[in-house]
């Protein structure tokens, strides 16, 4: 029964939360512009937390020592830090194969960028966002 309400309280919780945003200036002396977005994003996962419904799910020794690893996994993720980490932190490089997808020029203004994250428990889901504006040269 705790196995099943621990489950359920998982499944019907979830946070959004903004790490970082950047916006850049905007220059229409150049040309047309048009809007553009590009996203990308990883599931990430938070060790300590999962340590602890593994602890919340036992008992004895088991849970004194998944206590401790519970503990130790925070305190080497202490400092500063957007998000939890992810399986795979080349996520977003392939980010510029998109943008020249969507803008030939390759020339973009007024850019924001953002990372946020989407956390059910210790999974979440990592998300860097860019939006802004291609230029097409006047002829």
């Amino acid at each position: 029964m705790r196995l099943i309400f621990l489950l359920l309280s998982l499944a019907s919780v979830g946070c959004a939360r903004l790490d970082q945003v950047q916006f850049g200036s905007l220059d229409q002396s150049a040309g047309q512009l048009t809007p553009v977005s590009f996203a990308v994003n990883e599931l990430g996962l938070d060790m300590a937390a999962g340590a602890e419904i593994a602890r919340q799910l036992s008992s004895g020794q088991a849970s004194q020592d998944l206590q401790a690893l519970r503990d130790i996994l925070a305190l080497i993720n202490m400092g500063p830090r957007t998000g939890n980490p992810v399986f795979d932190d080349s996520y977003s490089d392939h980010i510029l194969a998109s943008i020249l997808a969507q803008c030939p020029s390759g020339q973009l203004t007024g850019l924001r960028s953002i990372r946020e994250g989407i956390a059910y428990g210790p999974v979440s889901g990592e998300v860097v966002r860019i939006d802004g504006f291609c230029i097409h040269p006047r002829s």
